[in-house]
């Protein structure tokens, strides 16, 4: 997968880095993921609030995502690799 946006600069992750998944990692908390919410994928780290799945950003100006009951949710999978252009 390719990144798009800036979500997770603080992570070193740019948009255009190229994403390698692995969708037989099971995830934990502090792994960054790739996951559906609502249709759209989004690459986030995985955390956990009173045992409610919480996305967080790297980067300040983006707040954490709660995801609730009603949200279509699922962890596509798990990054293992990036790889930054340099030039």
């Amino acid at each position: 997968m390719r990144a798009k946006g800036d979500s997770m600069i603080g992570a070193g992750i740019f948009p255009k880095d190229i994403l390698v998944i692995d969708r037989s990692i099971s995830a934990i908390p502090g792994h960054v993921i790739v996951a559906s919410l609502n249709g759209e994928f989004t690459l986030k780290r995985l955390s956990y609030q009173n045992g409610v799945p919480v996305l967080l950003p790297e980067n300040p100006k983006y707040k954490p995502i709660l995801i609730s009951q009603e949200d279509d949710f699922q962890i596509f999978g798990v990054l293992t690799y990036h790889l930054h252009q340099h030039i």
